[in-house]
């Protein structure tokens, strides 16, 4: 049975991007898209760093009631090698 413990231990794609506050500020978003841009789990800090420990723990509580509820979760799609 997938568990907790399963989806953390998945290699995750991980996106982050830079931002600017309307105060002029810079901050970060770290998502994974293998969610969706609307659905999935995010994280937001001062820097990629703060940003994707965030984002791990969004993700963690995220599937955590996913799993309670029965719902689907997605999971990354395998990396396939290129051949040059």
């Amino acid at each position: 049975m997938k568990d907790a413990k399963y989806y953390d231990s998945l290699p995750w794609e991980v996106r982050i991007e830079r931002d600017v506050r309307a105060d002029g500020s810079i901050y970060y978003v770290a998502r994974h898209p293998e969610f969706g841009a609307v659905s999935g789990p995010l994280g937001t800090g001062a820097s990629p760093e703060e940003a994707l420990a965030e984002l791990k723990e969004a993700r963690r509580s995220l599937i955590g009631a996913m799993l309670e509820r029965g719902d689907s979760i997605p999971e990354p799609r395998p990396v396939k090698a290129a051949v040059t």
